[in-house]
């Protein structure tokens, strides 16, 4: 399977008003769709209140490299599973992560993107304070969960 950095020419470019829907519906402050290379985790996608914070095409450097932590999208590549942060400021596992440290968000909710047997990136989603990911008639977590299913379908599809 041959996939760039950003997936496929137009990929951002379809997923991002899907995103910004989203976010605008939850209130989240960041929703990605993040590409994991050897070393980097990319951003693909970026929406929400805090979509400046990761512009397409920025690179958050993963624990290979030397003096860097694991970050969140990292964790949920390698264990090919979701992962949930409730507040990284009371974990002590997650407190030196980028996205806590540099940007304030310790709140995360990713799942994997996952297309014929191989871990691609991540959907996910980042909050500056605790946030219920379940709460109200629209979940976030089943938004997610959705989200996920569509992006691997599309990317089956282009594959």
């Amino acid at each position: 399977m041959k996939f760039g950095k950003h997936y496929y020419d137009g990929f951002e470019t379809k997923w991002r008003d899907k995103l910004e829907s989203i976010a605008s519906e939850s209130g989240i402050q960041s929703l990605l769709i993040m590409r994991s290379t050897p070393t980097h985790m990319v951003a693909v996608v970026s929406a929400g209140p805090k979509r400046d914070t990761y512009h397409p095409g920025d690179e958050g450097p993963k624990s290979v490299n030397p003096g860097c932590h694991k970050l969140y999208c990292e964790q949920v590549v390698n264990d090919r599973a979701p992962l949930h942060v409730p507040d990284a400021t009371a974990d002590s596992e997650w407190r030196g992560n980028e996205d806590l440290v540099k940007f304030g968000l310790g709140t995360y909710l990713g799942y994997p993107i996952e297309v014929q047997g191989e871990v691609l990136g991540t959907v996910c989603a980042l909050h500056d304070k605790p946030y219920d990911f379940d709460a109200g008639p629209r979940s976030l977590r089943k938004a997610l969960e959705r989200l996920k299913t569509e992006i691997e379908r599309d990317l089956e599809h282009a594959a």
